[in-house]
């Protein structure tokens, strides 16, 4: 997790479906594929509806948690870093993988998905 605490709430969307193009903007998308037993985990932001990655407007973190335990922390650069994350983990079905992106601007953006049962796809990381 970040040096810093987070003082302002955890921005989530229930329903991504039915959010603003500013949620949709905000809101980190996970990836979690699961090949002979090791789990691919990847964040990306801006995926929904592209975000910027400008000095003044970017994503500083991103964090990566396992059933609510911190497992990674990114930190981003306006403009030098894609703000995409990957990492393989030893990671058990049913387990929840969670992502906070933390923009500059609009605070600290949550997204979480269950580890399934394995696939045969290896994913692009």
């Amino acid at each position: 997790m970040s040096e810093l605490p987070i003082t302002q709430p955890i921005h989530s969307v229930d329903d991504l479906a039915s959010a603003s193009d500013f949620e949709r903007k905000h809101t980190p998308h996970i990836t979690v594929t699961t090949i002979e037993g090791r789990t691919h985990i990847t964040v990306e932001t801006g995926y929904y509806v592209e975000h910027p990655n400008e000095p003044g407007h970017f994503f500083d973190f991103i964090d990566i948690l396992l059933n609510d335990v911190p497992i990674a922390h990114f930190h981003g650069a306006a403009g030098l870093v894609e703000p995409q994350v990957s990492i393989v983990i030893d990671g058990e079905v049913g387990s929840t993988v969670t992502a906070l992106a933390s923009c500059n601007l609009h605070g600290v953006w949550k997204a979480s998905e269950k580890i399934t049962p394995e696939t045969s796809e290896i994913p692009d990381i």
